[in-house]
């Protein structure tokens, strides 16, 4: 038997127009798509906040440096 575990994190951020096109959407996706073992990311303009499903560890840092790449800033969980 194969277990997997899910974690879900979200953010709320700066940077993140509340009517946001779905080409910034799709670019904050791409950026943090890419980071090791992130296998979902929800994008919610409305609220500033960004929710990302892992299936393993994620290097905090790696995260915040893709955010920080694709025009956000972190200001909490």
């Amino acid at each position: 038997m194969i277990t997997v575990a899910y974690s879900l994190v979200a953010y709320r951020v700066d940077g993140l127009a509340t009517d946001a096109c779905d080409h910034c959407v799709g670019d904050i996706k791409a950026h943090l798509i890419q980071v090791p073992n992130v296998v979902g990311v929800d994008v919610t303009p409305s609220e500033s906040r960004i929710s990302i499903l892992t299936d393993g560890p994620v290097d905090e840092h790696a995260l915040r440096t893709a955010l920080e790449e694709a025009g956000c800033r972190v200001t909490g969980k």
